[in-house]
């Protein structure tokens, strides 16, 4: 993965809040100054002090902080789908050990992930400590706006790593900590804001958030509420094509024409979920999105034993997926692979696919796209019916479309990774320049849960080009509930 950071030093925890306000306001990178500074105009001259002085900074900044909300996002989408089983990189534009999957903590990618991360909770962190105490004008609404983001990037180092730490030289704080602190922000956000969709959204990712921590009660309350006031809630994250930054997935799975990304087969009819029309065009990325809602409604009732009551939610679930939008898009430059890279993948909707060795093959998981455009799910998707719901009889077959429902109606959105148990490592740098972390810590040492097949075994199916099946090696949401008592996996179980 490219090092998209303008700086040469690395964004560990051990910058102080004073370089990072300088750093931002003397620009982060093209476009950066277009969101810091309120008058429009690129100044890559405007001090701390000029910024701070400058007529609504608060609001200002906080763009600024929306922008690396979009920045993050990027980063932990391209690198956590790629460790995940969603998708295989087969060429190499990005990280070619994550498929492995072997994550180091002196990889770059790892690295990459964590700075964008911590730089999303330091730039919220500052506009919430400095330039809204210097900013009359400043709103709660802003406020609010700066707590959500800093809880968002609590969420995502509780969510994606072994442990981060949450301040400047701050120790690594585990992720029940991480958790903790977003909902506190979350929670915050919900009580200065005054917008109705932003206190839904908010009330989601404290939803996110207890599920995440295993708080089962606690998720339950929040879901229950999305779910009955806002089911069909959507957050989006906006690139821009002009002023960055743009959507890196939609580069790697359509715009690049290089077959870079290529699903597992059983999700090829999801792809692309981000595309374009023109070279201008960004897809927007789902940050929320109340599916959420019905999934952990879902498996909380599974939690108790209630199959029929998870069985209702996630048909209504499917209800709410079925009226998000399609597009018609035209794929006709995707060779799956044909065009140099290093697996052939299946192309054509003949093609059935078996999710393990042993399992029925389906159809309609497979797409023709060298003629017509090709109708796709960009916000969720599912090929998990009503009538499959019916005939899970057990709990066991009930959890199983439930994580297959979750990874489908994720895809792409940086969330199967951790479904899968894996967690990443305090990246190296941190211990180089923290004199909190140390090289012998665990947090420096990435979490492969047992039950995880090495050796591209989360990506490797059987098919020769021309075969009318393909099979894969390992249905991991099998492979998720034969050892759903993990500690790892299944919060609620």
């Amino acid at each position: 993965m490219k090092r998209t950071d303008s700086n040469n030093r690395p964004m560990t925890m051990r910058s102080s809040k004073l370089t990072i306000l300088t750093a931002l306001v003397t620009g982060l990178g093209a476009g950066a100054c277009d969101f810091l500074d309120p008058t429009g105009v690129n100044n890559p001259t405007v001090t701390e002090e000029t910024f701070l002085g400058t007529p609504n900074a608060a609001a200002s900044w906080t763009r600024g902080v929306e922008r690396q909300l979009a920045a993050t996002i990027n980063q932990v989408i391209i690198g956590t789908e790629v460790v995940s089983d969603n998708v295989f990189n087969n060429r190499t534009l990005y990280s070619k050990v994550f498929d492995i999957p072997r994550i180091d903590n002196s990889d770059f990618d790892v690295l990459n992930i964590q700075e964008s991360i911590h730089r999303l909770r330091q730039m919220a962190d500052q506009g919430l400590t400095v330039v809204v105490p210097a900013d009359e004008a400043a709103t709660d609404q802003t406020r609010a706006q700066l707590h959500f983001y800093r809880g968002f990037g609590h969420l995502l180092s509780a969510e994606l790593f072994v442990a981060l730490p949450g301040e400047p030289e701050g120790a690594p704080l585990d992720p029940a900590t991480h958790f903790d602190l977003a909902v506190q922000d979350f929670e915050q956000a919900r009580t200065l804001s005054s917008d109705a969709d932003f206190d839904a959204a908010a009330l989601l990712a404290i939803a996110r958030a207890e599920y995440g921590a295993g708080d089962r009660t606690a998720a339950v309350a929040a879901a229950q509420q999305v779910k009955s006031a806002t089911p069909s809630l959507l957050r989006m994250v906006e690139y821009d094509n002009v002023d960055g930054p743009g959507n890196s997935m939609q580069n790697a799975i359509y715009d690049s024409g290089q077959d870079e990304f290529q699903p597992l087969p059983r999700l090829d009819f999801l792809f692309p979920k981000y595309y374009s029309e023109t070279a201008a065009d960004e897809s927007p990325i789902a940050l929320l999105k109340g599916e959420e809602a019905f999934l952990i409604l879902a498996e909380a009732a599974l939690a108790t034993g209630d199959v029929a009551g998870a069985r209702q939610e996630l048909k209504e679930l499917i209800d709410i997926v079925e009226a998000r939008p399609t597009a018609m898009i035209d794929d006709r430059g995707q060779q799956r692979g044909r065009q140099g890279g290093t697996w052939i993948f299946p192309d054509d909707a003949a093609v059935q696919v078996a999710a393990s060795p042993t399992a029925t093959p389906r159809s309609g998981l497979v797409l023709t796209r060298s003629g017509d455009r090709v109708e796709i799910p960009i916000v969720s998707g599912t090929s998990v019916s009503d009538q499959m719901l019916d005939d899970a009889d057990t709990h066991d077959e009930m959890l199983y479309l439930l994580y297959l429902m979750r990874q489908e109606i994720f895809v792409v959105e940086g969330r199967r990774m951790t479904d899968l148990g894996i967690r990443l490592p305090t990246a190296l740098d941190e211990a180089l320049t923290n004199p909190n972390v140390d090289e012998g810590m665990a947090a420096l040492t990435a979490r492969i849960p047992s039950f995880i097949p090495l050796n591209y075994g989360l990506d490797s199916f059987t098919y020769e080009d021309g075969d009318l099946l393909a099979v894969i090696a390992n249905d991991m949401n099998a492979v998720l509930v034969a050892n759903q008592s993990s500690p790892a996996v299944l919060p609620f179980h």
